[in-house]
């Protein structure tokens, strides 16, 4: 593939770019682009945790193992320190459409890249050929870049990503599991099942029963009021400029039983719930708060239809039990509903593989990379992190009272301390 043997040239190209600086133009970077046809490199503004910042467009084939299928063009983005500092490689589980600066980086004082995941955002073959939109696919874009960068950058490597991103580096680290020296994963979930069975179950232990109590109570008399919320939900949609093809009654109970979930995971207080005693306008603004009606619409249905294609594929997801709220659901009637009604629109009939995750998983298992896994208490994904306490190489967090918004920085002193103790020992930075 052009993208590996124009490899070396194009290091050497971008060497000569780092070592200039922000503003200047390179001409010769042009020539090289144009002669080997695999990238393409933009300066950007630098944020002050670094010296320099790129967009850097990296042409991928869409089948790693048949370069005949055709490319795309896959983001980038690397934020550039030092060439002997470490390095944070970041595999976003969805679109990457900015630079920023991660936990890791400015806890590590590294070199920063950040890449958009294959069918997300920008990184969008023509044609949109879903049979390429798999995990094994995108562990090796992950492994592409790196390979592009690592004979630049001599330091510590560290993968990371958040939620399906950190679920992306685990997969990353069990195709490569020598590829890099530290994983760290934060939020990050594993299912097993095309609806995995743990996440429903989760909201029967979570938190306190008056927590939960308050919760169903609250879901109840949003259904009570159903002409109320659908006429305000219209209203939003219009100011918006949403539209829903499933319909707004659906789109306001699929809100209503995603509203439990999204409120875990987002660490919702429980005293901001509203009693049944207040007016219609404030339920529904708190059932805004709780969930983001937008997630059901045809306009952000762009964004997540590749999500759903690869939840319902491989990756697995999650469903609703309605049991305890049938009376006062109208569309959603069933005893569970599913969330494959969300898989993009001329997709049909995709066959979730079970084998996927379980191969993953003993691959992992068997490599024993080093790992620290991040997870928040609350967060519904805890339920369905992986289970790595027999692993030697592997430390799992849990935080207490955390939900999906749990990092390093905002664990207790002990456990954080716990953290940076164990990258220290395997990145020999004690």
């Amino acid at each position: 593939m052009l993208i590996f043997t124009s490899r070396f040239i194009w290091l050497a190209g971008l060497i000569l770019l780092l070592l200039t600086g922000c503003n200047t133009t390179y001409s010769s970077l042009d020539d090289l682009q144009k002669a080997s046809g695999t990238f393409s490199v933009e300066t950007i503004d630098c944020d002050t945790s670094f010296q320099k910042a790129y967009l850097v467009w990296v042409e991928q084939p869409l089948d790693h193992d048949n370069p005949a299928a055709g490319t795309f063009k896959q983001r980038v983005w690397l934020s550039h320190k030092s060439l002997s500092a470490p390095t944070v490689v970041i595999t976003e589980g969805y679109s990457a459409s900015r630079n920023y600066v991660s936990e890791l980086a400015a806890m590590l004082g590294a070199n920063q890249i950040i890449i958009e995941h294959r069918f997300f955002g920008e990184s969008v073959p023509k044609g949109m050929p879903w049979e390429y939109l798999t995990v094994e696919q995108s562990a090796r874009d992950h492994q592409a870049v790196i390979d592009l960068f690592n004979d630049l950058y001599k330091g510590k490597w560290i993968t990371t990503g958040i939620s399906k991103g950190g679920q992306m580096a685990l997969i990353h680290r069990a195709f490569f599991p020598k590829s890099v020296d530290l994983t760290v994963t934060y939020v990050a979930p594993f299912n097993l099942e095309r609806e995995d069975h743990r996440l429903p179950e989760f909201f029967d232990s979570v938190g306190s029963e008056a927590d939960r109590s308050k919760i169903l109570t609250f879901q109840k008399e949003v259904l009570k009021r159903r002409d109320d919320m659908i006429l305000m939900l219209g209203e939003l949609a219009n100011s918006k400029g949403w539209t829903f093809k499933m319909g707004l009654d659906m789109a306001f109970e699929l809100s209503v039983l995603e509203y439990p979930f999204s409120f875990w995971q987002w660490c919702v207080p429980v005293s901001e719930i509203p009693d049944t005693t207040v007016t219609s306008r404030e339920l529904f603004d708190h059932l805004y708060r709780g969930i983001d009606f937008s997630y059901f619409s045809d306009q952000e249905s762009a964004n997540t239809g590749p999500f759903f294609y690869q939840a319902y594929h491989q990756l697995g997801y999650y469903g609703y039990n309605t049991h305890n709220l049938k009376p006062w659901l109208k569309v959603l009637t069933s005893d569970f509903v599913s969330s494959d009604i969300l898989i993009p629109e001329g997709v049909e009939n995709v066959e979730f593989i079970p084998e996927t995750s379980v191969s993953i998983l003993k691959r992992f298992r068997q490599a024993d990379p080093p790992t620290i896994h991040i997870v928040g208490r609350n967060d519904p994904w805890s339920s369905t992190s992986p289970d790595v306490s027999d692993l030697k190489h592997s430390l799992k967090v849990v935080c207490p009272g955390g939900c999906h918004l749990t990092r390093i920085n905002t664990l207790p002193d002990s456990l954080r301390q716990k953290v940076v103790d164990f990258m220290n020992s395997e990145l020999g930075m004690n």
